[in-house]
């Protein structure tokens, strides 16, 4: 009996040094938190589709809900956007924002930076004069929907510590202002002041700041710079002929970020001004040193 527990006694350990040796050869999955999340749920990843004879931006992108600016955009594609079969083309991943209480249609796009014509496309069923609170719509890819996503009450409150005499803003042009700020005869809503002047002037930032979006996204602005100041203060400048900042360039005031022009859907020489206050718009006449 005693050599039969002394042989059991030897096998173990022999068993335990060959485990031993063999340590190091093992491996084992490494478990991390969230490994398996990442590599089930990828976001913000498109698709590829290969271009068969026939195909044009028009029919892909009335088969996948998107707009043709966005395929152009997303695809790096110049004129004249001939497609040729066999290449392969992408369809952008789209971005979700969930509906809130007193959202329009109109309000998405602009505070999201996209147009109402993207919104249509990429929400076909979508009723716009019955948004339902809680639901998902998508957006394009470059749209921003974090600006929109701000709490209404907390607006309010800092909104009325703004003084109404406050003048802290320089005419960004020399001109004559021929579209005032709020609601007109046509029921139609301006949300800052048109200011005429010929082609080529200079546009001016008002105030110090940060060029936070310098696009076209929003066809009826046409050239667009928006620049952010301290204290939750924003600016934009829209119908510009030209640019003369790049994003994320850091402005004195004064400094000229553009010319203006009749981009987007103006007809005349004019420079669109706004001045927003926690995304709030203002009447900029109220805040303009005269």
């Amino acid at each position: 009996m005693k050599i039969k527990k002394h042989i059991f006694r030897i096998t173990s350990f022999l068993i335990c040094l060959v485990l031993i040796s063999c340590a190091d050869r093992l491996s084992f999955p490494k478990i991390e938190k969230g490994i398996f999340s990442k590599e089930k749920i990828r976001k913000n990843t498109d698709k590829k589709i290969k271009v068969i004879t026939g195909d044009t931006l028009k029919s892909i992108a009335s088969k996948y809900n998107v707009s043709i600016r966005e395929l152009i955009k997303y695809n790096k594609l110049n004129s004249p956007y001939i497609l040729k079969p066999g290449k392969t083309i992408k369809i952008p991943f789209s971005k979700n924002y969930i509906i809130k209480k007193g959202d329009t249609l109109f309000k998405i796009a602009e505070c999201s930076l996209v147009s109402i014509e993207d919104l249509r496309k990429r929400n076909k069923s979508l009723k716009e004069k019955k948004l339902i609170i809680g639901k998902k719509i998508k957006l394009p890819y470059y749209a921003n929907p974090e600006s929109c996503n701000i709490n209404f009450k907390k607006k309010i409150i800092k909104n009325k510590k703004i003084s109404k005499t406050k003048k802290i803003f320089q005419w960004p042009a020399k001109g004559n202002v021929i579209a005032t700020f709020g609601i007109k005869k046509s029921g139609r809503r301006n949300d800052g002041i048109n200011i005429s002047a010929p082609k080529g002037t200079p546009v001016r930032v008002a105030k110090s700041g940060k060029v936070i979006y310098r696009g076209n996204e929003l066809p009826a602005w046409g050239n667009l710079v928006l620049v952010k100041h301290d204290q939750g203060w924003t600016t934009a400048y829209a119908h510009l002929e030209k640019f003369y900042v790049k994003l994320g360039a850091k402005l004195r005031v004064g400094d000229i970020i553009g010319s203006v022009g009749k981009s987007g859907n103006v007809d005349d020489h004019q420079l669109h001004f706004q001045v927003r206050k926690n995304s709030k718009p203002l009447d900029p006449l109220k805040y303009l040193i005269k």
